[in-house]
């Protein structure tokens, strides 16, 4: 598979003043890998019958779910669903009591593979939440690439876009963004939330009073391969639909 192919997340972050200008927008500079929960959430739904799933929430604090158990096992039973953006039960308006963009003054924890060390989301401490700003709602929807010539990958789209603003009177410093989502056990209403995507800015951003960052991650997976443009005498046979859930 090349790169192309690939499931992928992407970052865009406009920087906007108090007076509307435009005055940075950050796009393609960095990484923007996904969180060890999300791989691990993945990679384990294909694993066979996996009977628990650990999750960790953006502080690193551990959850775990049933997954394949003759009877609940955890206390917070059976995962319920999928990975919620908006919508969701008994959640918040702003981070960190809400799905959304949380912002940090700090980085990822670190892991170690092949003799290089490396940043994956297992978690940044609470005490690096950068809290007290203004939040716009999450606004989150789905839509599909639109190729230009045959051969290209069609890829299923998920856009999630917040605007976050500093009200307070000094400057922050932001090292790290999260997207987060909710996910939900069977015998508990209470959301747990998780980190999906991280990406972290080096140097970090300044985000002065009264500027507004907006933050727009698209999350892309790849499902089909253009064949031919469509027209009114174009038959396309099917054998099922398809369904996407994080």
């Amino acid at each position: 598979m090349s790169y192309r192919e690939s499931v992928k997340a992407t970052v865009k972050v406009t920087l906007t003043g108090p007076d509307g200008k435009v005055l940075k927008v950050i796009e393609g500079e960095n990484p923007d890998p996904f969180s060890y929960t999300i791989m691990n959430f993945l990679q384990l739904y294909i694993g066979g019958t996996i009977p628990t799933l650990t999750m960790y929430d953006p502080f690193g604090n551990q959850y775990t779910f049933d997954l394949v158990t003759l009877s609940p096992s955890t206390s917070l039973g059976y995962l319920t669903a999928s990975i919620c953006l908006t919508g969701c039960s008994n959640t918040g308006s702003t981070p960190p009591d809400s799905t959304g963009i949380w912002l940090f003054n700090g980085v990822p924890t670190t892991g170690g593979s092949y003799g290089w060390a490396f940043y994956q989301y297992g978690g940044i401490p609470s005490s690096n939440f950068i809290a007290g700003l203004s939040y716009s709602p999450l606004n989150a929807y789905t839509d599909t690439s639109s190729p230009s010539s045959p051969g290209d990958i069609v890829y299923s789209l998920t856009y999630a876009t917040q605007s976050i603003t500093n009200t307070l009177s000094s400057p922050v410093d932001v090292y790290t963004i999260v997207l987060v989502g909710a996910v939900y056990g069977s015998l508990s209403a209470s959301p747990v939330y998780v980190p999906i995507t991280f990406y972290i800015f080096s140097p970090p951003i300044v985000l002065s009073p009264g500027v507004t960052m907006t933050v727009t991650v698209t999350l892309s997976f790849p499902y089909g391969i253009a064949i031919t443009p469509m027209t009114t005498t174009t038959a396309i046979s099917s054998s099922g639909g398809r369904a996407l859930a994080l």
